[in-house]
């Protein structure tokens, strides 16, 4: 499986103005005051033009025009800014992932006049577009703010070419502002709203997926259980690249159902129709999903959807598996190691470092995280897809060893789900005896006659 996770008040005086005029010319304007919060701490246009809180005033607005995104389709985005005794209009927007909202989401060209696009280059104003490098933050942005008479308010036109392939939601955020004209920063009226838009379209598939086998998330062996994840592989699942599942892409606080157009179905014990999984990755050959709960063992029926609930959808063949046990415990292992997926609490990897770079050996006494699915029930039940939230342990008994030596409670200090993880994600924190020996050791977790695949390990200096 691939797994998926300062603000200082600085001085008014010496903040840089974001829309000021000067004489007959204007200052320019600087960059990453939109609301953001990656960008300065969230701050927007009222960084300079505080004579009142953003959104303070009922009389005036800020709105944007902007549709569901098809990856291929460039679409105009209008700005609208209004206020009653306004006579001079600026503003600033950003669109981001909203799974990760330190990425940029497709890209900007002016359409209208008093519009300009710049890119975060490391300097107050930025640099304009386009970008040389991918991936650079851009921003949208008033340039000569226009002048009208007091209360016509001004629509800035711009065009926003989507993300390709589709990132999941995208979310962005403006700040603008109502002036009222007279050279300084005083007395004007800031406005910042925010708007989330999802991608339509996109789905280019022409035929059926292929599904040939499923099998355990962690271990990649053939038994799965109930509530844990799998790993689906075939053919045609996805025409774009490969997508991990982020916040963007949540349905009601879980994992999403459906992701890059691709769907995947389980029907079986207790399950008298087929039930769409959560799915927190896809390619053209593999889907990573939760298995539903199950009601007991027996068949378990499968099949994948390209554009499920579109017209043009398309089907796999029905497949068959009888492998559903009650458990199947085992680890998230490393990349092409049995050393299992382990980290430390600071978050550093426990690793060999001369397997894996930026990894460090664990020693005797120390406490580390380790990850797995399979492990059976917990305190508190949740759905497939669901977000864990807090402690939530096992409650079937548990048999730990490492290097053939038995944990006592005292060096188990947690076994259950992992916290803000997709609830098929166990995590267990373990002290690490004193006498283990040092080199790869073996760790085993046993439940009710079931074990972790053979031959994992975590390394011991």
């Amino acid at each position: 499986m691939k797994l998926l996770r300062t603000s200082l008040i600085g001085l008014l005086l010496l903040a840089p103005a974001v829309f000021a005029e000067v004489g007959s010319g204007e200052m320019q304007v600087s960059i990453g005051y939109t609301g953001a919060p990656t960008d300065h701490g969230g701050k927007d246009c009222s960084t300079c033009h505080n004579s009142f809180a953003p959104n303070s005033d009922g009389s005036g607005s800020v709105t944007i025009q902007v549709n569901p995104y098809n990856p291929s389709t460039v679409q105009e985005i209008k700005v609208f800014v209004n206020h009653p005794h306004a006579v001079k209009w600026g503003f600033q927007l950003t669109a981001r992932e909203v799974s990760d909202l330190t990425k940029n989401a497709g890209s900007f060209t002016v359409s209208g006049p008093h519009t300009q696009v710049r890119v975060d280059d490391g300097t107050q104003a930025g640099a304009p577009a386009p970008a040389n490098a991918s991936g650079v933050i851009e921003f949208a942005e008033h340039v000569n703010a226009p002048q009208t008479s007091s209360g016509a308010g001004f629509e800035f036109d711009l065009l926003w070419m989507p993300p390709n392939p589709e990132v999941g939601k995208v979310i962005f955020y403006i700040s603008a502002v109502a002036a009222n004209g007279d050279g300084s920063p005083l007395g004007d009226h800031v406005y910042t709203i925010t708007k989330t838009v999802d991608f339509t379209g996109g789905c280019t598939a022409t035929k059926a997926p292929l599904v040939r086998t499923v099998v355990n998330g962690a271990s990649f062996e053939q038994n799965f259980s109930s509530n844990g994840m799998i790993t689906v592989y075939g053919s045609g699942f996805t025409q774009a690249g490969p997508r991990i599942a982020g916040l963007g892409d949540f349905e009601n606080g879980a994992f999403p159902t459906v992701l890059s157009c691709v769907a995947v179905e389980m029907m079986g014990p207790g399950l008298e129709q087929y039930t769409r999984l959560p799915i927190t990755y896809v390619d053209q050959g593999q889907i990573n999903a939760q298995a539903p709960r199950f009601m007991g063992i027996g068949p378990v029926l499968l099949r994948a959807i390209i554009n499920p609930d579109r017209g043009d959808a398309f089907t796999s063949a029905i497949s068959t598996f009888n492998t559903l046990q009650t458990f199947s415990p085992a680890f998230f292992l490393l990349a092409n190691t049995n050393s299992i997926a382990a980290r430390f609490p600071d978050g550093r990897l426990v690793a060999d470092p001369a397997v894996v770079k930026n990894g460090t050996k664990a020693k005797p006494g120390d406490i580390i995280m380790l990850y797995g699915t399979g492990f059976g029930d917990t305190q508190h039940p949740l759905l497939a897809g669901q977000v864990d939230s807090g402690i939530n342990s096992v409650t079937n008994q548990l048999v730990i060893t490492m290097a053939g030596l038995v944990l006592g409670s005292h060096n188990v200090l947690y076994a259950g789900l992992a916290p803000q993880a997709i609830s098929g994600l166990y995590q267990f924190n373990l002290r690490i005896p004193i006498n283990v020996p040092s080199g790869d050791i073996e760790v085993v977790i046993t439940i009710s006659g079931h074990r972790t695949q053979m031959g994992t390990t975590i390394p011991i200096q």
